[in-house]
């Protein structure tokens, strides 16, 4: 069953660049699943099919604060979002043209025209390469190619310009979760959620890779718990979520109150 959640749209009047984000659940496999495991499990990656309703948000390019933290509770009430607190900032000697180019190349991608849209993002990076944005949109492109191995080190860019890009390292932990290597991609949602506590794909996402991949049902509910917080109307994750506390159950551990994990 195909799962896709929209992410949030970023209103911020002096915002002019945007940066394309997308949610992947992606397959993976599991010995002796329940038919709820599943469903998570062959859930697909998005391609950027109907992107305007389902898949896509428009949030700001870059910021250029450094990131202090270095943990995060899975019920963390903390709403900032360490990547746009200081875009207006970034983006202000961002010229004109450049902004321009990057808007065309957002259209180009709307329109899947993947050739006119990277030509024009690799553009934006000649011009401005210290913004993370265009390397990201240039990965989404790639793994909608299924070019796995190119988006990746995409992402190693954007990363390496801007470690506080949170959408940077929730897209490549997806693709370490789909290339088997959990821990990697463990670390890469937690990393994500450290500069945006309440991101709420990292959230759903960590949640599944930690209770079908890493064992560990007790966070998995809390991460479900504090995705539900703020998506209270996801009927899918509900049903994900009583099954981790069956599954918790089952193993003969203590269920907390949900007052606990939601925070």
């Amino acid at each position: 069953m195909l799962f896709i959640k929209s992410l949030f749209t970023s209103s911020t009047a002096q915002v002019a660049l945007f940066a394309l984000v997308s949610l992947m659940l992606l397959p993976g496999c599991s010995s002796s699943p329940s038919s709820n495991d599943v469903n998570k499990q062959t859930a697909k990656d998005p391609s950027l099919d109907g992107m305007n309703k389902d898949i896509v948000d428009l949030v700001s390019l870059d910021t250029n604060r450094a990131n202090n933290s270095t943990s995060i509770s899975a019920s963390s009430t903390d709403t900032h979002n360490v990547y746009l607190e200081q875009a207006s900032q970034r983006l202000a000697d961002v010229p004109a043209s450049v902004l321009s180019q990057y808007q065309q190349a957002i259209s180009h991608m709307k329109n899947q025209q993947w050739q006119a849209a990277n030509s024009l993002f690799d553009k934006v990076i000649a011009a401005q390469p210290q913004l993370s944005g265009a390397y990201v949109n240039k990965a989404i492109i790639a793994m909608d190619l299924q070019q796995l191995d190119q988006a990746d080190a995409l992402l190693v860019q954007a990363i390496a310009v801007n470690n506080n890009n949170p959408y940077a390292h929730q897209i490549k932990a997806n693709i370490a979760r789909r290339q088997g290597q959990y821990a990697q991609a463990e670390q890469g949602y937690l990393t994500a959620l450290t500069l945006w506590p309440q991101y709420p794909q990292a959230q759903l996402n960590l949640a599944i890779l930690l209770e079908l991949y890493r064992g560990k049902l007790l966070q998995a509910r809390q991460y479900y718990l504090a995705y539900l917080v703020n998506q209270p109307n996801d009927e899918q994750a509900k049903r994900w979520l009583a099954g981790v506390e069956i599954k918790i159950q089952r193993a003969g551990l203590t269920l907390p109150d949900n007052a606990n994990g939601a925070g």
